[in-house]
């Protein structure tokens, strides 16, 4: 009997888009521009998914060539209910380990891998609206931060810590790392909520939980955070009351 939950929704997508043995290692990551696209396959708001192609690895979108992609276009494109277009963002971590990964799409003239599959109500809610609202992807992966690094860090209330992942400019492309540090003093945070820089004295990763889950957090500059569920997904928990 074929499963129509959302959880089985995912495994099949994963089952469709997956190019068994294919996996992507990329180092020298900091900095590095990518974009995003989701196709969104099902008009069913509670067992949507939205398959997510990543660029890292496939190719470099300039601003322009980002810019330009259109998610109606897309969807039409590739037969989707809809699709989802990523602001143009830059990777904060300085490496990226991807163990499952999929086939190859080209979208407007940018190449992407697949790389996971997220129930796409949560998702959309989250990144269009940066609801500090965490949703689960399905990932097998992990991104490492280098010893002597800084990195910028969300307290959830529940003790869950979050590390941006990735930067985005939109609302103002002068926006540089060294801006970071104050960048608690410009984000309509939760109650609750905190934002903190550190600087890490050894390496940290931040890898997927044994279930190839991994939490994923937007904030309303359209920053990506990935998230430690208390600890399970961190090979190192950074304490949310000291600082190293």
């Amino acid at each position: 009997m074929t499963d129509v939950t959302l959880a089985g929704n995912m495994c099949a997508a994963r089952d469709e888009h997956l190019v068994p043995g294919r996996e992507i290692h990329v180092a020298d990551m900091r900095g590095h521009r990518f974009c995003e696209v989701g196709l969104i396959t099902s008009a069913d708001q509670d067992k949507a998914v939205a398959n997510i192609w990543n660029t890292t690895g496939a190719s470099e979108p300039t601003p322009e060539a980002a810019a330009a992609l259109d998610g109606e276009t897309i969807a039409r494109d590739h037969g989707a209910v809809a699709a989802w277009v990523s602001p143009l963002r830059h990777s904060m971590f300085d490496s990226l380990d991807i163990r499952e990964a999929g086939e190859d799409r080209t979208f407007g003239g940018i190449t992407g891998t697949w790389m996971g599959v997220a129930g796409a109500t949560a998702l959309m809610q989250d990144a269009v609206e940066g609801s500090y609202n965490p949703e689960y992807l399905y990932r097998n992966g992990s991104v490492t931060f280098n010893r002597g690094r800084k990195v910028y860090v969300l307290d959830a209330p529940d003790g869950e810590v979050f590390i941006m992942q990735s930067v985005a400019r939109q609302g103002d492309a002068a926006m540089g790392e060294r801006d970071l540090a104050h960048l608690g003093g410009r984000l309509d945070l939760p109650a609750g909520w905190g934002f903190r820089a550190e600087t890490l004295d050894q390496d940290l990763e931040v890898r997927s939980s044994p279930e190839n889950h991994a939490h994923v957090l937007h904030d309303d500059l359209h920053n990506v955070y990935l998230g430690t569920d208390a600890g399970r997904a961190f090979s190192l928990l950074i304490p949310h009351d000291s600082l190293w």
